[in-house]
Order: structure tokens, then C-alpha cells, then sequence
């Protein structure tokens, strides 16, 4: 192998061109010369420098690239890939998908498919048929030809194995991340969709404020800011029905016991604490302020202390333990609001009053008593309970005076009806854990895109709602393991990306240059640093 001088003449000028060449035997047994790299023309000392230089490396065996034969094809979506998967497998996810999906015979990779439909959710959330696009055309990875009937197959087989997956993931993560299964918490929402839906969806109670379309309810259990298990039901199922089956899911299914369940007051009923007490869970539960007896009159009671949130016992029958908790900066706002709502209640009724005095005068619009009584039920909505309603000859009003000091009294307070020995302020502080879950819904609604749902099919319903669980589950460890937001953590990694190298007809892939925060993020996630020149992983 040498440096080759070649001299080309053009219009008087020489033009010198180097080459690196060797010398070969052809069939006939002569020699010749075979070129293996062109270096281009040469125009200096130091351009023969350069050459020499490639050259001596080309020896050694080393590679060289000109970087006018590099062509960059494209860049794909790499590092929320990367580390996602690695958190996947370190947590054990992987391997309880592998496990689930064992003896599943199917053309593609069953496990790193969910992997790339739950992490597709950081990037692109919207419908399933868009992450297919996304899966082969923007991510890095070796699923590149997936085909859309697979992503609705792997939605089907997560769908049939949900309660195995779901229980294996489970036993993973106690080995790896050891969580509080002392304390579980669960609570419901719902999610709508756009057109008819399937057989699931139907009209009920919206916590998303569309009573217009119709929805599934989504029940899901936490421990330690962790969803462990979810259920789908018909849009049209009331809280307190779902109760019973989450317990015995829990019991049966995980094999939990020893636990004290927590839930708000939309899920707390006589025969639920039945079957709380019959299945041997204890459990914290909020009241209903406004319903039953017992409820209204330790509500009413004297929280004393001086400090700004305290709590006190005020009840107690059986096994069963009242709490009451009385929050200062929420009674001042509470008391703020109903005088600020009565106030302007008042005036619009007044308002309406006049307008409806008039027109029996003959003047403006001719208004009806049906009428005035339906305008005065909508300015009142939300304080229908402090005030009376009434027509004599024009429209009349009364504040319930008994309503309104009970609705003083109660301000800034909620009771608790727990079977647990924690004591009053330790009950509340468990009790307000449960927001996370509030929380991990307001993240699958409007950061992993939940809503609204397009599939048609139950199945198909089903499958998407377990793959922002899924996803869920992943933000929320990678959340515990670096101790940021994941917001801030996504932020970082989603700006490390591969770029695809066109190399005379191969493909390179390599990753853009690590900032000190990526690899600061990698290191706490327990991440192996990724290499500059990448395959597509395993």
C-alpha cells in the first residue's frame, strides 16, 4: 500500500491528485494497481502532509473517512430510548413482560414493542396509529418495520395478560425498589371519547367536565407513588360499586393483607366498610360532609390547638375511629368564597328579579315564571344548598339560615373514619398521600395523553389505557431515581438524539456529543453511558 502522485493536465495547468493504492496480481498473473481511497486533488505540502498521514493510518488498519463521502440520512429519537430501557430492564420490567408473554408465538418482539409504545407516550403521545408511524420512522431502535395490525395485536396480548403482567411486575419491584405495601391507596377517574366509542363506553358521572360524550371510569391503586394495579369499567359505573372488586383483587391476586386502604368519600358506603372490615383491611376514608347524621355532628365540633392545621378524635364505636382535621388557611379561603358566592348570588337575583318585574310591565323581553324560576336555578348553582326559591306573584328568595352557619361551621374541615391505630395527625398525613394519585391522574390525562380515546374496540380501549399505565410506572421510577421532576429529566434526554450516517450505501449510527447534565442524569439513573457509534440495541 502507497501514496500515488497523479498529474492532470487542463487549459496549461497541472492539477496533482493523490491516491492511495496497492498493487494486486490479475488472473493472467500481472500486475496492477488497485485504488482504495481517493484523496482528491492536492494544492500544498500540507495537503500531502495529510495524506501521508492517512496513509501511515491505513496501515495500522485504522479507517478513514472523508467527510465529503458522509451524507447524514436523518436523526432519530434516541435518549429517552436508551435510558428508559435500561430503567426498564433494571426494575424488572422486562423480564415480567418476557415471563407474561412466554410461549406467545409472533413475528416481532412482543416485550420491546409495549417498551416502545410506552415510551413513545414521553415523546408523541396521541393514538396508537400514530405511535406505529413513530416507532418505524422516528426512534432508534430495531423494530423498524413494525406494522400497524402488530401494535393492535400487542394491545390484544397486553389485554390478555394484564392480571399476570401486572402481578409479576409487582413481585419485580419488591426485589428491586422494595416498596411500602403497608399503606395502599385508590381512587377513580374517568376519560371520554370522540365519536360512539365501544360497548364499554356510555354516559355517566365526568370528572373531565364532558357530560357530553360518552366514557370509560378507570380505577387504579398506588403504593408508594407507584401504580401497582388498574381496572377499566363502563363509563356509566358508580364509585362506591368498584370498591369491593379492588380489595379482592388486592388479596387475591398480590397476595396483600396486612394493609390499610385509603380512599376519598365518594367511595365510602356501608356495605364497603363491610367488605373492608370482612377482608380484614383497615383503611382511612373520608366522609361525606353533607350526608348522614353522625357525620354532620362531629363536623360541628371544636378542633382545639392553636396551631394552623390540627387534628383531634372526636368519635369513636366499635373498631371504628373519627378524625376531624381543621385547616386555618382553607377556612379563612372556604369562608372567603361563600360570602364572596352568596354576595353574588344576591345580586344577580336581584337582577333577574327587575328583569322579570319589567316585562310583566310590558317592558323588554316578555319572561314567564317557569322562566325566571330556571334563570334563578342556574345563578344559584353550587349555592343551591344556603338558599330557598320561591314565586309570589314575582320571583322571591330565601337564605337558609341553618344551611348557611352549618356551611361556616364546616369550613376549612374534613372527617375521617378510619380503623387504623395511627394517630389523629399521622391518620390525616396518610390520608393526604392520597393526591398523588390525583396527581398521577392529572399526568396520564394531560402529559401522557390518556385522553381523548379513539380505539373502537374494548380491547382496544383497554390496551391503550394499560400502556399509559405503563408509562406511568416508568416516569414515576425514573422520578425516584434521580429525584428530579421527570419533566426536567425528559427535558435532558430527549435532546440526545442518533444521527443516521449514509457511508457509500452503509448506515452509521452515531449519537450526538453528551452534555455534562446528560451524563450527571445517565450516572443517577443507573444508565450505562452509551457509545458515539451505536448499533440498534438488543
Amino acid at each position: 500500500m502507497y501514496l500515488k502522485k497523479v498529474v492532470s493536465k487542463y487549459k496549461d495547468r497541472e492539477y496533482e491528485y493523490g491516491k492511495i493504492v496497492r498493487t494486486v496480481k490479475r488472473e493472467d498473473g500481472q500486475n496492477t494497481q488497485e485504488v482504495i481511497k481517493n484523496l482528491g486533488r492536492m494544492e500544498s505540502e500540507e495537503d500531502w502532509k495529510r495524506a501521508r498521514s492517512i496513509l501511515e493510518s491505513m496501515k495500522k488498519g485504522e479507517e478513514v473517512i472523508r467527510l465529503k463521502e458522509l451524507e447524514i440520512d436523518r436523526q432519530l429519537e434516541f435518549g429517552g430510548i436508551w435510558a428508559g430501557l435500561d430503567v426498564w430492564r433494571n426494575y424488572g420490567i422486562r423480564r415480567a413482560l418476557a415471563k407474561s408473554f412466554e410461549g406467545r408465538k409472533t413475528e416481532y418482539n412482543l416485550g420491546r414493542l409495549t417498551f416502545l409504545l410506552v415510551v413513545n407516550r414521553f415523546y408523541e403521545p396521541s393514538s396508537d396509529l400514530a405511535a406505529h408511524r413513530w416507532i418505524s420512522r422516528k426512534a432508534f431502535s430495531d423494530v423498524t418495520d413494525v406494522q400497524k395490525k402488530s401494535v393492535y395485536r400487542t394491545l390484544e396480548r397486553l389485554v390478555g395478560e394484564k392480571d399476570e403482567i401486572e402481578r409479576r411486575i409487582l413481585e419485580e419491584l419488591k426485589d428491586n425498589l422494595e416498596p411500602n405495601l403497608d399503606l395502599v391507596f385508590y381512587d377513580l377517574t374517568s376519560t371520554y371519547f370522540e365519536g360512539e366509542g365501544p360497548d364499554l363506553a356510555d354516559f355517566g358521572y365526568s370528572r373531565d367536565g364532558r357530560s357530553d360524550k360518552v366514557q370509560i371510569v378507570l380505577g387504579v391503586v398506588m403504593a408508594d407513588g407507584i401504580p401497582i394495579a388498574h381496572e377499566v369499567w363502563p363509563g356509566n359505573t358508580t364509585d362506591r360499586s368498584t370498591l369491593e372488586e379492588a380489595v379482592k383483587d388486592l388479596k387475591e391476586r398480590f397476595d396483600i393483607r396486612n394493609v390499610v386502604f385509603v380512599a376519598d368519600r365518594g367511595l365510602i358506603s356501608s356495605d364497603n366498610l363491610e367488605e373492608l372490615k370482612k377482608e380484614g383491611f383497615d383503611y382511612i376514608l373520608a366522609t361525606e360532609r353533607r350526608k348522614g347524621n353522625l357525620a354532620k355532628k362531629l363536623l360541628m365540633e371544636n378542633v382545639p390547638g392553636e396551631e394552623r392545621i390540627r387534628t383531634t378524635e372526636v368519635h369513636s364505636e366499635d373498631d371504628k375511629r373519627y378524625i376531624l382535621c381543621l385547616n386555618e388557611e382553607r377556612r379563612e379561603k372556604d369562608l372567603k368564597r361563600l360570602k364572596e358566592g352568596r354576595d353574588k348570588c344576591d345580586k344577580e337575583l336581584w337582577k333577574l328579579k327587575d328583569r322579570f318585574e319589567e316585562s310583566q310591565e310590558g317592558r323588554g323581553r316578555p319572561m314567564t315564571e317557569k322562566g325566571a324560576l330556571k334563570r334563578a336555578e342556574k345563578i344559584i348553582r353550587g349555592y343551591k344548598r344556603i338558599f330557598d326559591l320561591g314565586f309570589d306573584e314575582t320571583l322571591t328568595w330565601d337564605l337558609k339560615k341553618e344551611a348557611w352557619e352549618y356551611e361556616r361551621a364546616i369550613a376549612g374541615k374534613f372527617l375521617l373514619v378510619t380503623t387504623s391505630d395511627l394517630d389523629p395527625s399521622k391518620t390525616v398525613e396518610k390520608y393526604k398521600e392520597l393526591k398523588d394519585v390525583e396527581r398521577a391522574f392529572d399526568e396520564l390525562k394531560n402529559m401522557l395523553n390518556l385522553r381523548p380515546v379513539y380505539h373502537s374496540t374494548d380491547v382496544g380501549v383497554k390496551g391503550h389505557v394499560f400502556v399509559c399505565i405503563l408509562a406511568l410506572l416508568l416516569r414515576r421510577l425514573m422520578e425516584k431515581e434521580t429525584g428530579e421532576s421527570f419533566e426536567s429529566v425528559f427535558e435532558e434526554l430527549k435532546e440526545l438524539k442518533v444521527n443516521v450516517i449514509d457511508l457509500e450505501g452503509e448506515k452509521i449510527f452515531q449519537r450526538n456529543r453528551l452534555t455534562s447534565t446528560q451524563e450527571d442524569l445517565l450516572e443517577s439513573l443507573k444508565v450505562k453511558r452509551p457509545p458515539k457509534i451505536l448499533v440498534n440495541p438488543e
